[in-house]
């Protein structure tokens, strides 16, 4: 590899040379995130060299890119010795200016990693996108506060982070929210029909659709609710997306329901299109994907006001909000889209235009770049 110095990340063409740690073997917003957080820094000319499980869903979904290192990681417990030893190998084979961690035990071997390096300590940068808190206690308070920053991607996880765990003053934060594609992530009528067709779906039918991950924290049950609190007084029907732990038990809920399960989809603004709302009742995001994803691909969408959900989605504006659980206020708002099909159409352009203003993907990796420069270049 040619030697050159650190450079600050910028978009004025020099490089930094980022060691993005993320060992998740499963899939998820955290998982699609760092694909494209990585391929983006990638296409902005920086070097990138991703350490990940080689058996996860961000090792299959950079495979083969020739702009990307992959370096395998295979982390299970915490501060593994032989992975402690790997990653430090990783680190002075690529020669970071900076490593971006991901999840805890990302974390705590990066830190780790920058102890050992002597001299030359890497400054480290957590990216913290999940929605569950850290650990009030000793020891998470002496590896965080090594931090060179944290960057988290919500107002409402800053604050709740900073609340559970107040130490964490002491570390810089920046806000950065995620960011879609909105070339990609886009209305696509003209194959609406088709798709619909696809799924056995009613033309005439109100299609509301759940994409993601199926999983308690998701509370598809409130969807549920809904729909059988409509079913026989308006074509209603649920298009739900995604596996996960609970599919099975979802599936024998909904027996009996106008619900269409759809299973794990590549093309999601192909499946989108099918659709006339999206419904996310979850209670616990960092930042909603999948409402960015639903809202640039022109749909109003219905979630809980909880989480970040109020930072994504303006009452009245691009969709509703209705407390948490609350399956009855989610049926009434479905039905009134139902019944106003200008206004579902309104609400939707409305949300794209927001995604277009506010979160695109060339926004966030404007804002990673500028975040990540300044945490190379020294203390914020």
């Amino acid at each position: 590899m040619t030697e050159r110095p650190p450079g600050r990340i910028d978009r004025k063409g020099r490089q930094v040379r980022v060691l993005f740690v993320n060992t998740a073997r499963g899939l998820g917003g955290g998982v699609t995130s760092a694909v494209e957080l990585s391929q983006g820094l990638a296409r902005r000319g920086h070097e990138v060299t991703v350490a990940c499980h080689p058996r996860g869903g961000i090792h299959a979904g950079l495979q083969g890119q020739e702009r990307i290192r992959l370096a395998r990681l295979p982390v299970r417990a915490e501060l593994n010795p032989w992975r402690l030893m790997q990653l430090a190998r990783i680190a002075q084979r690529t020669e970071p200016d900076i490593v971006l961690a991901d999840r805890r035990k990302d974390v705590k071997l990066a830190v780790a990693v920058s102890r050992l390096m002597g001299g030359r300590r890497l400054p480290v940068v957590h990216r913290h996108g999940a929605p569950s808190l850290l650990r009030n206690s000793a020891t998470y308070k002496a590896v965080w506060t090594r931090l060179r920053l944290l960057i988290v991607n919500s107002q409402w996880m800053h604050s709740a982070l900073l609340e559970a765990t107040p130490w964490l003053a002491q570390v810089p934060m920046q806000i950065i929210h995620n960011g879609k594609d909105p070339a990609y992530y886009r209305p696509r009528p003209e194959v609406r029909a088709e798709v619909r067709s696809s799924f056995g779906l009613d033309t005439e039918a109100f299609v509301v659709c759940y994409h993601g991950v199926l999983q308690e924290r998701k509370r598809l049950a409130v969807l549920l609710e809904a729909v059988a609190g409509l079913r026989g007084r308006r074509a209603i029907h649920a298009l739900i997306v995604g596996d996960g732990p609970d599919a099975d038990a979802l599936e024998r809920a909904a027996q009996g329901l106008p619900v269409t399960f759809a299973g794990r989809q590549d093309d999601i603004p192909r499946v989108l299109s099918a659709a006339d709302a999206a419904v996310h009742m979850s209670e616990a995001e960092g930042f909603s994907n999948a409402v960015l994803e639903a809202m640039a691909c022109g749909l109003p969408v219905i979630a809980s006001r909880a989480t970040s959900h109020p930072e994504q989605v303006v009452e009245g504006e691009t969709g509703y909000l209705v407390d948490p659980g609350d399956g009855v206020a989610v049926a009434e708002r479905i039905s009134r889209l139902a019944r106003d099909l200008a206004l579902a159409r309104a609400l939707g352009s409305a949300g794209r235009l927001r995604v277009l203003e506010r979160f695109t993907i060339d926004a966030m990796l404007s804002d990673y770049e500028t975040a990540l420069g300044q945490a190379a270049a020294g203390p914020l």
